[in-house]
């Protein structure tokens, strides 16, 4: 009979997906964030972790060794997930004592709307999630380091966003988290042997709870170089929307080249 109501009054829900995807590495949780060009090949990968009281952690030579490994162990073995937004009824868990009620079917327009809340009928679960992308970007990977081994293919990820005329660059931005929110605290990019911490991107707390961020977008040389200016910013607005941010951009020419200053609220 419990399931016979389940079908009843859930059967019109749908799940809904988030957007970001994520794999895990020494207890932590990590964001992936894929940037692909006009012909759909990966152009950037963002990643970024809350790591508690000690975000230092995350940038650590041994943690960033280790959380490489398992990405690319996460794209050969597929344990990417996503979190997705089930219909859920308190009631029709066994010794409930309530009756079940009808949960409404809602668009994807709505995930924004929505609370982790027994009243609304959904609460979030993970999944596991391969998007199609990532078997031809694994396919292309192991192609140009010459290997499937998980350890090979990590290694040839970080010499390649280590380069300077680098296809492929990938960085990394520490979190914390607060009352749900996470607050960005540093944006590293991941190189050959370490994280390089990029020192001249300021990140402010406001006191309405959003944040300011600062950070140049060239050298003022006009030179080729300040292509991978413009792939920093991007990774990093990139993952500001992911985070739930909306964020107001302004420019500004400090003479020795432009400088982005972006308010951003947090808008859940």
């Amino acid at each position: 009979m419990a399931m016979m109501a389940f079908g009843c009054f859930i059967g019109n829900a749908q799940a809904i997906d988030t957007k970001a995807i994520y794999f895990e590495t020494q207890g932590v949780e990590v964001m992936a964030d894929f940037q692909r060009g006009n012909g759909y090949e990966i152009k950037r990968i963002s990643l970024s972790a809350a790591c508690g009281q000690n975000d230092t952690r995350c940038t650590s030579d041994s943690f960033q060794a280790r959380m490489m490994d398992d990405f690319a162990s996460a794209l050969k073995y597929k344990r990417f997930y996503k979190y997705v937004y089930m219909p859920y009824d308190p009631c029709m868990e066994p010794g409930a004592d309530c009756i079940p009620h009808v949960v409404d079917s809602f668009s994807e327009s709505d995930v924004n709307e929505l609370q982790e809340s027994v009243q609304r009928g959904y609460t979030l679960r993970p999944q596991s999630t391969r998007p199609s992308y990532l078997d031809t970007f694994w396919t292309a990977v192991t192609e140009a380091a010459g290997s499937t081994a998980v350890g090979t293919v990590a290694d040839h990820l970080k010499a390649e966003s280590d380069k300077d005329s680098s296809n492929l660059r990938m960085y990394f931005v520490t979190t914390r988290l607060s009352k749900g929110q996470q607050i960005p605290v540093g944006v590293c990019k991941i190189g050959g042997n370490f994280c390089q911490l990029q020192h001249d991107i300021n990140i402010r707390e406001l006191v309405n709870g959003g944040i300011a961020v600062f950070m140049p977008v060239g050298d003022g040389s006009s030179t080729s170089d300040n292509a991978e200016y413009w792939d920093r910013e991007n990774a990093v607005r990139d993952l500001l929307g992911e985070f739930e941010y909306k964020c107001i951009p302004a420019y500004t020419n400090s003479g020795n080249g432009l400088i982005l200053q972006m308010v951003c609220s947090y808008m859940k």
